[in-house]
């Protein structure tokens, strides 16, 4: 009997520390987590805010109510509804929009130091498809937990859930999607020391659209201003455009019409559409937006503008004046290589940029894109993510901040493809040894920079003047590795400062001076045109509007043709009789 229960004993023991549960308090309540590996937690599907289900859809979030039992945080909540639960069977997750959870890997070093750095990671999907439940958890222990890294994946709403606007912030307020992650990120930094982290050493890391919601908050005088919630920033192939105010508004009343809340021509209050808008089965509401994107009308992006900028702020100033913080940023060198997107509406070409003529530079962008040589010119998507991480990471040096800019040059290469090295997701089926040997140090580097500020001792901060940065790439076969180079992606900011720029003063110009009549611009070159992607700087300059240009042609020509004369008289006088003397002498 004693052995047996010696036996009952030792099993319980390797149930514990094997993958057993582990109970934390914290503000709002206990939890209970599941351990593994001995000594590694997970506790997800921690609420952050009230569901947002009924009256609180369509509304800004607010903080979660306290629990009185031990709450199950063993295993991950519904997603929220989203396109990519929505597509195909290989992205369903179970969806809710009592979504409002976030998910918490920790380990029993960090639990009773409480002294680790953190990493809140928001996801990506533009906004609407995606989750923060889909992500590799062995992955996330091996890479982070292991080295006493706190890892935090907040969720947020997303679609017609998370970015409906008609236009008044008292009706529905903008950027929902944004006031869920800024709520998140307060809601661990209040509770962060009960997860084993440090409050004062909270980092925000994203990928795409999450790299953008990363971006912003680092940014903002808003979220942040005083250091108090974040530390440092990790951007990834962030895609910094904003959608047209209008046309989110348009869409968002197209949407109303399409499920019966809203009719043309028919007087209506806002306040009542809503209301209907809040009686709708979600599911049917997530619905109608797919139905929605065959007719290329999209929710997938939010607004410049609360709660992150000054209203009517420019992003020109919202970049220039910065709040100082350390950031590692960059991109792959392909993202979504050539084809042009057709998320043209409300997704507008140049919208990662202040523009007085916005749908004018679109429409100019897209002639030029599709005008130049196959395969020669990046689509406005990539345009915004290759001129954005520059301008940022500039703007952020000049700041004072510790810049650490980046390119993924690894093959293959996608928008999707770092995500393997960083977060464990979209690995290819044929892997090769090159791209294993990368998969030994990426996120070694994140670690790096999240606990001690620099990624590698042989990469360099960025430099304005030099925009150097670090190329990402093994080629054992040719002997290629990770390098310093400089002039990070020079000819496409050139093309958007300068050739659109110009473009847009342009037409500024046109319409002040057509007095209403029609203008005859489009298509206008505004003079040689630097394509994306090319490096010759000397194509930078913009000539051909110089009065001195057409002076050279003029006094070329004019030289052209005195030599023309001149050659033409010596011609026909070497043709003229001379006598036997002269000729005789021009030979001794």
């Amino acid at each position: 009997m004693h052995t047996l229960h010696v036996l009952y004993y030792i099993l319980f023991v390797f149930t514990l520390n094997g993958s057993g549960q582990r109970i934390i308090s914290t503000t709002y309540g206990k939890l209970e987590g599941k351990t593994v590996n001995v000594d590694q937690h997970m506790f997800k599907n921690v609420p952050f805010a009230k569901p947002p289900l009924g009256k609180l859809r369509f509304s800004l979030p607010e903080w979660t109510n306290p629990w009185k039992n031990i709450r199950n945080a063993t295993e991950y909540s519904p997603s929220c509804f989203s396109n990519s639960s929505m597509r195909t069977d290989s992205n369903f997750f179970p969806m809710s929009e009592d979504c409002l959870y976030l998910n918490v890997f920790t380990n029993e070093y960090c639990l009773k130091s409480k002294n680790c750095s953190t990493v809140v990671y928001y996801h990506g999907g533009g906004i609407n498809m995606d989750s923060a439940v889909q992500f590799n958890d062995t992955f996330i222990l091996e890479r982070y937990v292991k080295e006493n890294v706190v890892f935090i994946i907040p969720a947020y709403r997303l679609g017609i859930f998370g970015l409906l606007y008609f236009g008044s912030n008292n009706l529905v307020p903008q950027n929902l999607a944004i006031h869920d992650c800024e709520l998140a990120l307060r809601f661990i930094h209040q509770e962060i020391s009960n997860f084993g982290g440090h409050k004062d050493d909270i980092n925000l890391m994203g990928h795409s659209a999450g790299a953008h919601i990363s971006l912003i908050f680092g940014f903002s005088r808003h979220i942040d201003p005083d250091h108090k919630l974040i530390n440092r920033i990790i951007v990834l192939s962030p895609v910094p455009s904003y959608d047209m105010p209008e046309l989110l508004i348009k869409n968002c009343y197209d949407f109303a019409e399409r499920v019966g809340c809203y009719k043309r021509n028919v007087t209506a209050r806002d306040t009542e559409i809503v209301k209907c808008l809040r009686k709708k089965d979600a599911r049917g509401l997530m619905s109608m937006q797919r139905l929605m994107e065959n007719d290329r009308l999209y929710f997938w992006n939010f607004l410049a503008g609360e709660p992150f900028m000054y209203r009517d702020e420019s992003i020109a100033d919202f970049k220039e004046y910065a709040v100082k913080r350390d950031m590692l940023i960059g991109n792959t060198v392909d993202e979504v290589k050539w084809k042009r997107l057709k998320k043209e509406n409300p997704a507008i070409a140049g919208s990662f940029m202040d523009w007085e003529n916005p749908y004018e530079v679109a429409h100019k962008f897209n002639f030029y894109h599709d005008s130049a040589p196959v395969n020669s010119t990046y689509e406005s998507f990539t345009q915004g993510i290759f001129v954005s991480t520059a301008t940022y990471a500039e703007a952020q040096a000049n700041a004072g901040g510790t810049v650490y800019l980046f390119q993924s040059n690894q093959q293959p290469s996608s928008h999707v493809s770092d995500m393997q090295y960083f977060v464990g997701t979209h690995r290819e089926d044929y892997h090769t040894s090159d791209m294993d040997i990368m998969d030994t140090f990426y996120s070694k580097m994140i670690v790096n920079f999240t606990k001690f500020g620099s990624p590698s001792p042989v990469w360099e901060p960025l430099v304005p003047s030099r925009m150097n940065y670090y190329a990402l790439e093994v080629n054992t076969e040719k002997g290629i590795w990770p390098r310093m180079e400089e002039d990070f992606h020079e000819s496409d900011v050139n093309f958007w400062f300068i050739n659109m720029t110009a473009f847009d003063r342009e037409v500024t110009r046109q319409k002040k001076t057509s007095n209403g009549t029609s203008l005859t611009w489009s298509p206008m070159h505004p003079g040689p045109v630097i394509l994306p992607t090319k490096t010759n700087e000397s194509s930078s300059f913009d000539i051909s509007s110089q009065w001195w240009f057409f002076a050279i042609i003029v006094v070329v020509a004019l030289i052209l043709f005195y030599l023309i004369y001149v050659l033409k008289r010596a011609i026909l006088k070497h043709k003229e009789p001379q006598d036997d003397d002269e000729t005789t002498t021009l030979f001794k």
